[in-house]
């Protein structure tokens, strides 16, 4: 179905960097070779929908989320950026995390069970922050040309001639798809970065060696749960050994851990019950299975109830399984629980369609478009 497709295609290209690297953002930030305005807009106009793709950000997990922004505004004076940076807790137990165009961050709430340190936590955060100071590619264009965004929600139909919308298939928010590699240059170029960003913050640099080695190790054990970071941020022999190098230049001194880091961890694994419910929903919905997935999501849903990306969740799986009505009310909970977001928006329209109300799925659709330009 094409409002499928093209919802799938958003979320591609909402991750998709530029092409033109700041060789030194540390030394020569003030050489910008694009207008940090347009990087801004691109990132925030994404960004909704990179969080979508990802499994939803978690806006309960409060203290967690604040602790996250804290530490990237800490590193972000270091790089002397002028970008907003913001970093948003994803509803995924996978280790990863991202960066957008513009100062846009994601973190899965899987990266702060992995690490052991705050410094190992950093040194991810540094990482992905230098990729979008240097504006790496991560090969997505080779997937076709960008679409702009804008231009994207305004071709979308709200069914294909002779085609019922609310077909037997989840629509998929909050599916991995079309994601490229960083190349080699790009991740040895990031961890370079991402050191000096770390210890000029007063962050140990050796959780950069910790991270990688435990990277490392979980790649070669064919861990599922690294498999994310891992098939967009390739490890090597040769990264290990150059993150080496670039950490024996520091002296040995910095911060390992803090109060605050054990507070974050202490709130993810207080919920992490509740949030591998919405995993297993998932899956239950990618197999088809729409009954035990609902339950699955209901729980869910029980525990966290202002969670606007497990309402959304909740109508994906209701359309699905031909529920349109019940599908349009929990499309209405997400929106009114996060009005400004465009992907509630559109799921909405794709509800109205099932039920047959084109009407309202044209003025849903209309009211994602204009959240998003």
């Amino acid at each position: 179905m094409r409002l499928i497709v093209l919802i799938l295609i958003f979320l591609a290209t909402g991750l998709t960097g530029c092409q033109n690297p700041i060789r030194d953002p540390i030394d020569s930030v003030v050489e910008v070779v694009t207008d940090p305005r347009k990087e801004i807009q691109k990132g925030q106009r994404h960004y909704p929908f990179a969080l979508a793709q990802s499994g939803g950000d978690l806006t309960q997990l409060q203290v967690t989320t604040d602790y996250l922004n804290m530490l990237i505004q800490r590193l972000a004076v270091t790089a002397n950026s002028p970008l907003p940076w913001e970093i948003r807790l994803v509803n995924d137990g996978s280790i990863n995390a991202w960066a957008l165009p513009g100062g846009k961050m994601g973190v899965n709430y899987g990266l702060i069970n992995a690490v052991e340190t705050e410094a190992e936590l950093v040194s991810v955060l540094g990482h992905e922050m230098a990729h979008s100071i240097e504006l790496h590619s991560t090969g997505r264009e080779t997937f076709g040309a960008l679409v702009g965004l804008a231009a994207q929600i305004i071709e979308i139909g709200i069914a294909e001639p002779g085609v019922q919308a609310g077909s037997n298939k989840l629509i998929g928010l909050g599916q991995n798809i079309l994601m490229g590699q960083y190349s080699q240059s790009n991740e040895l170029e990031a961890d370079r970065v991402g050191v000096d960003l770390m210890v000029r913050a007063g962050f140990d640099p050796r959780g950069a060696i910790g991270m990688q080695e435990k990277l490392v190790k979980l790649g070669a054990g064919g861990n599922s749960i690294a498999q994310k970071l891992l098939g967009t941020h390739p490890i090597s022999r040769e990264r290990l050994t150059a993150i080496k190098s670039e950490v024996s230049k520091y002296p040995i001194k910095g911060q390992i851990t803090s109060p605050e880091f054990k507070q974050a961890k202490d709130e993810i694994k207080q919920h992490e019950a509740g949030l591998k419910l919405v995993s297993e929903a998932r899956k239950a919905g990618a197999d088809g299975n729409f009954s035990l997935a609902l339950k699955y999501a209901r729980r869910a849903l029980e525990r966290f109830p202002n969670e606007h990306s497990m309402w959304r969740l909740h109508a994906e799986l209701l359309v699905a399984s031909k529920q349109t009505n019940k599908a349009i009310q929990s499309a209405l909970k997400a929106r009114s629980l996060n009005p400004a977001d465009p992907v509630s928006e559109l799921l909405l329209s794709y509800c109205y369609a099932a039920a047959g109300d084109r009407i309202q799925a044209m003025m849903a659709k209309e009211r994602a478009r204009s959240l998003a330009l």
